[in-house]
């Protein structure tokens, strides 16, 4: 068995060291958050990693609220950070622009997870199966997204509840701690350089012969057949 959880880290580029912080049953998705931050095309961003990890907090905050741990005694700040966090969500959203960008990035999540759950089950589950039912919701994922680009105090959604405040935390250096620290601070390149490249190559070579399909798919981004047309 420790083998098998050793090939499945090494295939998402995570060591065991990088998630003992996570709950178990958590740690799946989030090695699979850290293979999807460090080879999504184009990079994922800052709100969009906490956007994810607040949408997974909120489903640990529902479980231990609806299903309580019968031999431990409810903690009454977990209730309350619940109650405030439907309140949020009942409120009606300023900005309800559908982002493209975002849904892109949030679908190359969900395939990763899909490989990420189809390779632990073929290698007999070295590590713990996530409750997918509380593990993501597209809309909750949008709406939070578009809430910290406008009002990033949001991030403290659950600070009424220590235990899942504490949790957001450790699930957000864990992922930060597999990149550099400058990985969300650097300027992205802007798409008019390789534009401008890409019409240059073209007037050398206006003859050029379109590429075989089968070579569309051995491109470095592994992520080819999720584009979307500009």
């Amino acid at each position: 068995m420790s083998c098998r959880q050793m090939l499945l880290l090494e295939t998402l580029g995570v060591k065991m060291s990088v998630l003992e912080p996570v709950p178990s049953h958590l740690q799946l998705p989030i090695a699979v958050t850290c293979h999807w931050i460090r080879c999504s095309e184009p990079r994922v961003k800052l709100n969009q990693l906490k956007a994810l990890l607040l949408m997974i907090v909120s489903g640990e905050l529902q479980r231990i609220t609806d299903d309580p741990d019968p031999t431990v005694l409810p903690a009454e700040d977990d209730n309350i950070a619940y109650k405030e966090f439907l309140k949020w969500k009942e409120k009606k959203l300023e900005n309800n622009d559908f982002d493209l960008d975002a849904a892109h990035s949030f679908c190359q999540w969900q395939c990763c997870l899909q490989m990420g759950l189809y390779l632990n089950q073929l290698l007999g589950t070295p590590l713990s199966e996530p409750d997918l039912s509380r593990l993501y919701t597209g809309t909750l994922v949008h709406r939070l997204y578009q809430e910290l680009k406008s009002a990033p105090s949001v991030e403290n959604l659950f600070i009424s509840s220590p235990k899942m405040a504490q949790l957001y935390l450790v699930l957000l250096n864990t992922v930060e701690s597999v990149v550099s620290p400058d990985f969300f601070q650097t300027k992205m390149k802007t798409r008019s350089g390789s534009c401008k490249k890409r019409k240059a190559s073209n007037k050398k070579k206006p003859t050029r012969c379109a590429r075989p399909e089968t070579q569309h798919f051995c491109n470095v981004n592994r992520f080819a057949s999720l584009e979307v047309d500009d």
